[in-house]
């Protein structure tokens, strides 16, 4: 049984002419519970869900090996999206044969599907495999590192990947994976290697162009960094880190209406992400729309009210107001939260009467932005130096 869910929504004509001569065969020899099997991967695999429910339901009925044709049952109903009645069935096959790897992989994958990554997580563990030198199906690497990627286990992710890359162990959608995991835990040049060995390999699924994209970005390459958000959005375009990407890439570019525009996309895609909201917040600055930029900064405040630079960021609005009380409240928290918060500073400055023209504004956003509102999830050194000043 494979742990790969793998289905196609167009039949090609190889395909069904292939499924066709298996038909042919089978119809000469209808007890042959192989061929029956294979007339139902071959349809399955082409996307021929009539003729594969006919061979499931012929193959149930005959009963000779019920679990391998329940799993089949589960793998077409997860084709079909219809993942509650797939999760019982697993359920029910994992109880009954006890763990395997494919049962496993396919009730991670359904965790995956509804959010649940510790449950993601807890049925891979056992399959993810302590020994670097074990062999690791390639559906469940790439799984595995998802959700440890999306559990904030970061360090033992690129620990897993560290110790496989090296024996040549990792499939090219593992590596994607782990190149944007690298790109979360500040590690650019290895991104850059992670992801172009994925892209080599033939994989252009979205974690290795998203990790593409931010590298470039950060080498100040924004023509290759629109090239590859380009093709990861041909995959998903709904993506936030990709809108949140496009956005930075629009203020290197000093493209601000437009990268307020992106950035405003994916806070709504993924509005749980401080960074995205903080880079939205010195977009509007930027623009002078205070307002918006309000906004931002305290809907970064409600997801951590103990982020000193939230703090710093409404102080500094609170300066441009002529608020003094409510500015120095605002710096006294932030210091208190990161006694280096760099929007503190900055509120402080313009509190002095120092940081009131636009291009003090321009400096303070460069900071800012390069060292620690990355929307990617870490910080990108020297993202934004050297723009051009900003006209009044």
């Amino acid at each position: 049984m494979s742990a790969i869910l793998s289905n196609t929504s167009q039949p090609d004509s190889e395909g069904s002419k292939r499924l066709d001569r298996l038909l042919a065969f089978l119809h000469g020899d209808p007890q042959n519970d192989n061929l029956r099997a294979d007339v139902f991967e071959q349809a399955f695999s082409i996307g021929n869900e009539g003729v594969a429910e006919q061979q499931l339901t012929v193959g149930l009925e005959l009963g000779r090996d019920p679990n391998a044709w329940r799993f089949r049952e589960a793998h077409l109903r997860m084709a079909q999206r219809r993942f509650e009645e797939a999760e019982e069935l697993l359920v029910q096959l994992k109880q009954q044969m006890g763990p395997h790897p494919a049962i496993s992989h396919n009730l991670a994958f359904i965790a995956a599907l509804r959010g649940d990554y510790q449950a993601c997580f807890d049925e891979l563990q056992p399959w993810a495999g302590t020994d670097p030198a074990e062999a690791v199906d390639p559906a469940i690497q790439t799984l595995w590192l998802k959700a440890l990627h999306h559990l904030g286990k970061l360090e033992l992710a690129m620990q897993w990947v560290d110790q496989r890359q090296s024996l040549a162990m990792l499939t090219p959608a593992a590596l994607g994976v782990a190149s944007l995991i690298a790109i979360d835990t500040d590690q650019a040049i290895k991104a850059k290697d992670l992801a172009d060995q994925a892209l080599q390999g033939g994989d252009a699924k979205l974690e290795a162009l998203l990790a593409r994209a931010a590298v470039a970005l950060a080498e100040r390459d924004t023509a290759n960094a629109h090239r590859y958000l380009q093709q990861a959005m041909q995959r998903e375009a709904n993506n936030g880190r990709c809108w949140s990407t496009l956005g930075l890439t629009q203020m290197l570019e000093l493209n601000i209406t437009a990268a307020r525009q992106s950035l405003q996309k994916a806070v709504t895609l993924m509005p749980g992400h401080i960074g995205t909201w903080h880079g939205l917040g010195w977009a509007c600055l930027v623009d002078k729309d205070i307002d918006a930029a309000q906004q931002a900064f305290e809907a970064a405040l409600q997801l951590d009210r103990n982020f000193g630079e939230s703090h710093g960021a409404l102080a500094i609005i609170a300066a441009m107001r002529g608020q003094r009380d409510s500015a120095n409240e605002r710096i006294r928290r932030a210091t208190g939260l990161d006694k280096d918060s760099l929007s503190a500073g900055y509120a402080q400055a313009i509190l002095n009467g120092a940081a009131a023209d636009p291009r003090a504004l321009q400096q303070a956003m460069q900071h800012l932005l390069s060292n620690r509102m990355a929307p990617m999830g870490g910080s990108i050194q020297d993202l934004l130096p050297r723009l051009p000043e900003i006209k009044k």
